[in-house]
């Protein structure tokens, strides 16, 4: 399996250590309901209703519920305005407004906080979501994505899902916005909690800190590969920090044990994300602090890129990062150009949208392409053609 390396999302959002956002209340001591979802760009999707604002919402547990106030023009009750960070480092100023009713499914909650902030910036706004379905919502009960019926149950219990509770692992729920973390083992080395992070395009990354803690006790080597950027975006933007990617890495994530991992290292915290979670049918049940992932036979997840890394800002697609070594950086290709065309692509008859959305479908299939790049002060063209690198 390969990961397509162009653009990623890190959409967590983090709060100063006394900000609270599990209040609220569901409707039901007991309750059970079963919906559909979308898998898109690496995302599960729902429908849901947040305060009579119909529509797609992205079910993402690093994060607490939020509705971007271009859906609506709704004046809601403002508990406080803070600085909010997101996966990349960014902070921005968010609005934390009480929502008097979501709907999911058959299941009603009232009085949740959510975040009411302007549509993040990026390609996120190509995707059509409404908002977030966040842990401060989901920390009422249990729920399981179901891969094979393409469902997601939401009940009171891991027990009304038909779990035993010998098949899951312990989980910590945080005191802030209830998001759900694991045990980790990195090359049978324990790193302890990490965040199961429904919001993250990524398999598994590493804090940066962790990753030199690691190289320190001499359980991963040096990294395969350095790139001066990343191509993920967070909540406010791109990510400004040096990724490093380690080939070959064992980790075990609860009773799951993936061998043969690509693994990078990102400017936030640790974080297991879909490409993990996407093995199989996965339970958290946060009340009872139950995370239930058994993967019997994984193939190995494998990085593939270019040697560049893409973000798209302001309806252009920029070099964001250059891995040190490439082809990429002996051609000359550096941080800000930018990226005007890809043949057999073509850009010029499409928005960023729908380059955005199509790129992967294009492209997965190719082992090399022909990349047109400018300088972001320059109206000369540069054709590079480059290899695909897999590891």
């Amino acid at each position: 399996m390969y990961k397509n390396y162009f653009i990623v999302f890190l959409l967590i959002v983090s709060f100063p250590c006394k900000a609270q956002f599990n209040a609220g209340s569901i409707n039901a001591e007991k309750f059970y309901t079963e919906l559909p979802f979308e898998y898109e760009h690496d995302k599960i999707v729902v429908e849901a209703t947040m305060n009579g604002v119909k529509g797609r919402y992205l079910l993402d547990t690093g994060a607490m519920c939020i509705l971007f106030k271009d859906s609506t023009e709704q004046e809601l009750d403002v508990i406080q305005v803070m600085n909010v960070g997101d996966a990349s480092g960014k902070k921005q100023k968010a609005e934390v407004v009480r929502l008097p009713i979501i709907e999911i499914g058959s299941l009603k909650y009232a009085n949740i906080p959510a975040l009411y902030v302007n549509e993040f910036a990026g390609p996120f706004k190509c995707l059509g979501y409404k908002g977030l379905i966040g842990s401060n919502l989901l920390r009422f009960g249990a729920f399981k994505i179901d891969w094979d019926q393409q469902i997601i149950i939401i009940a009171d219990s891991f027990q009304s899902i038909g779990c035993k509770v010998d098949d899951g692992v312990k989980m910590h729920v945080n005191k802030q916005q209830s998001s759900p973390f694991a045990k980790v083992k990195v090359n049978d080395k324990n790193i302890k909690w990490v965040l199961i992070d429904t919001g993250s395009g990524d398999s598994f990354s590493l804090h940066n800190q962790t990753a030199a803690w690691l190289q320190k006790k001499n359980k991963i080597d040096a990294p395969d590969y350095i790139s001066s950027g990343a191509n993920s975006h967070g909540a406010w933007g791109a990510s400004e920090h040096e990724t490093q990617i380690f080939g070959n890495v064992n980790v075990m994530v609860g009773n799951a044990n993936f061998s043969k991992l690509a693994v990078e290292t990102a400017s936030g915290q640790s974080k297991i994300g879909m490409k993990l979670l996407k093995h199989t049918n996965f339970v958290l049940d946060y009340p009872q602090k139950r995370f239930f992932f058994n993967v019997e036979c994984n193939k190995p997840l494998s990085l593939n890129s270019f040697g560049l890394d893409l973000i798209m800002k302001d309806d252009q697609f920029i070099v964001n990062g250059v891995w040190k070594g490439t082809k990429a950086e002996r051609l000359g290709i550096e941080r800000g150009d930018v990226l005007e065309d890809i043949e057999g692509v073509d850009f010029k008859d499409a928005s960023a949208c729908e380059v955005f959305l199509t790129l992967k479908d294009q492209t997965q299939h190719q082992d090399e392409i022909t990349f047109v790049f400018r300088k972001p002060d320059e109206k000369e063209y540069k054709k590079v053609r480059l290899q695909r690198l897999k590891f």
